[in-house]
């Protein structure tokens, strides 16, 4: 953004801020070299002071309805002239008032009222002192930090119950030549959603006018006959007898041994004993082929 537009911005900004919180509207707090002023919204700034560890604490009572809560805070340039960084360490101190439960609570710092703070003003949360971190409530245990659209801190994971109090502990650093910036609370603000309301909705009654009754329509039970079951006889199988053949046995033919006079068992005819010797054939040969040779001569 161009440097002089963003000066008339802010000048024209600030004048309606101031014009718009006149002294018996808003409340100016100053202490530890810095003035900590009401702008809008329905809170009060009751007390303040500088604890031992350098943190500014300021207790505000919010009574709603209107939420979106507005505090300047002027001479910030001044602090810290030996430091690398200017800035401070911050407690906000919010007691609910409202009668309604909060479940998030919004932390966001503006260098021009009313314009969320870019990412080149120099003002944040001390976006690049991760030793300042993670950002600490009494109520909930969760931070979610952004800081490239917008600068702001949401606090979420707990409640505040009407009438509890809540403490808020971050930081803030600022390296611009304007020694007044915007610190802007939200309670029930959800990111990316908007505001939003806890408070559960009571169940929605139903009223029937004249019902009419409804008679039950009787049931008259089926009697069911039984079926009766006809026993299958069952024949039995005859069973033909196989008639077993006799094995015919063979019967050993006896065979007698002779006996000789003496004891001795007698050759039988078929025997080697009965088969006459070489030379009784020859002989017989001999005698018959004599025999045949001489009826040959007779005849001749």
């Amino acid at each position: 953004m161009n440097t002089f537009i963003y000066r008339v911005l802010t000048a024209i900004a600030v004048s309606s801020a101031i014009s718009n919180a006149t002294s018996a509207e808003a409340v100016s707090l100053a202490i530890g070299g810095l003035r900590f002023s009401e702008i809008s919204g329905n809170f009060s700034i009751v007390n303040g002071r500088v604890d031992s560890d350098g943190f500014y604490t300021i207790e505000q009572d919010v009574y709603g309805p209107d939420t979106t809560l507005y505090m300047s805070i002027d001479g910030f340039p001044r602090l810290c002239p030996r430091c690398s960084y200017v800035g401070i360490g911050f407690q906000s101190v919010l007691r609910n008032l409202t009668g309604t439960p909060w479940i998030f609570v919004d932390h966001e710092v503006q260098e021009v009222y009313g314009f969320p703070s870019p990412e080149a003003d120099g003002l944040s949360f001390g976006q690049f002192l991760p030793q300042f971190r993670p950002f600490t409530s009494t109520r909930f245990g969760l931070a979610e930090e952004e800081i490239d659209v917008r600068d702001y801190v949401n606090f979420s994971g707990g409640i505040v119950a009407p009438g509890d109090t809540a403490v808020f502990r971050y930081i803030f650093t600022d390296t611009s030549p304007i020694d007044r910036f915007f610190l802007l609370q939200r309670p029930n603000f959800q990111p990316r959603v908007g505001f939003i309301d806890p408070t559960p909705r009571p169940p929605v009654e139903v009223v029937v006018t004249n019902p009419t009754p409804i008679e039950p329509t009787p049931v008259q039970p089926t009697p069911i006959e039984p079926t009766p079951i006809e026993p299958t006889p069952v024949q039995p199988t005859p069973i033909e007898p196989t008639p077993i053949e006799p094995t015919p046995v063979q019967s050993v033919p006896v065979i007698e041994v002779p006996m000789s006079t003496e004891g001795e068992v007698a050759p039988e005819e078929n025997s080697a004993a009965a088969v006459p010797e070489p030379t009784t054939v020859l002989g017989a040969l001999m005698f018959g082929a004599i025999a045949i040779h001489k009826r040959l001569q007779r005849k001749d």
